[in-house]
């Protein structure tokens, strides 16, 4: 599967506006001729695209005609582009390249990586092992140091944002941590916003208004480690958006061994540490949790 480069849950190519999946097909952008369609996303169209003289495919990221008129969803897409920018680091997406089209819409390529997301393994194979699922944490929480020391919060850290990726003919995996159309300058004061995916969001966010910081990123790098060990996120709550946000407000985690009698009672301590509900409570940072399931990897 290629790199969709878009958080969103992709669409068939029969639900794109009307000819936006062909538009342009054969036209060149950025120097680089469109070949195909990939995937549809929130607000952006995925194409496939070369370089007239050869060298690796890349993906073209082009915002949806329907919203080139939308101020916040220009803005949204310009703050991917520039929290990217900022950080070069392999678990870490990197924008190549971007523009604007000759009708203003704005466009980003990146590398077209072959794999699928956290979400589509898991969704697809079920519980990872303890190993794997400790190795793409450990990657996870790499890309979030480099972005943190980047002073950048990522804010929408959830299953079909870390994008699992291999070489042509390696069994090598490597976490890439994409889209950052919610990100947000760290320490600078920035309020919460309740935009992403509730199941995977920290209580400031889920309260809204809030400062947000690193520790907000590593409650969800929690979740995600729960997410892949069980297939489900570890707070309860009803059938609606805001019965998830009020369990991740006031409920204690399922712990992780309720479901999975082969991981170690330390890594659901590790986990209650990293999911407390004040973000003082949690771990000082990223190399720190990193550090602390770094141990709990060689004792497995």
């Amino acid at each position: 599967m290629n790199h969709p480069c878009d958080a969103r849950p992709c669409l068939p190519v029969a639900s794109l506006e009307a000819a936006s999946a062909s538009a342009l097909l054969g036209q060149i952008v950025g120097g680089l001729i469109v070949e195909r369609f990939v995937a549809e996303g929130g607000i952006g169209v995925v194409y496939a695209a070369r370089s007239r003289f050869g060298g690796p495919t890349r993906a073209l990221k082009v915002l949806k005609p329907s919203l080139a008129g939308d101020a916040g969803h220009r803005e949204s897409f310009a703050q991917e582009i520039a929290y990217a920018r900022r950080v070069n680091h392999p678990n870490v997406v990197s924008v190549l390249d971007h523009g604007r089209l000759a009708d203003g819409r704005p466009w980003l390529t990146m590398d077209l990586l072959d794999g699928a997301t956290l979400g589509a393994l898991v969704r697809r194979e079920g519980p990872l092992p303890l190993s794997r699922a400790l190795a793409i944490t450990d990657q996870v929480l790499a890309g979030l140091a480099a972005l943190h020391a980047a002073g950048v919060v990522h804010q929408d850290l959830q299953p079909d944002n870390v994008f699992l990726a291999r070489a042509p003919g390696s069994s090598v995996e490597r976490a890439v941590l994409l889209d950052f159309g919610f990100a947000r300058d760290a320490g600078s004061g920035a309020r919460a916003s309740l935009f992403g995916t509730p199941s995977f969001m920290s209580p400031e966010q889920a309260l809204a208004g809030r400062a947000i910081t690193a520790q907000s990123d590593l409650f969800a790098a929690a979740l995600l480690l729960s997410y892949a060990l069980t297939g489900k996120p570890p707070f309860g709550g009803g059938p609606t958006p805001r019965d998830v946000l009020v369990a991740i407000v006031r409920s204690a985690p399922v712990p992780v061994r309720r479901a999975r009698r082969d991981v170690p009672m330390e890594l659901d301590r590790i986990l209650a540490r990293a999911l407390a509900k004040h973000p003082d409570a949690r771990f000082s940072g990223a190399a720190e949790m990193r550090s602390a399931l770094g141990r709990l990897a060689c004792a497995a």
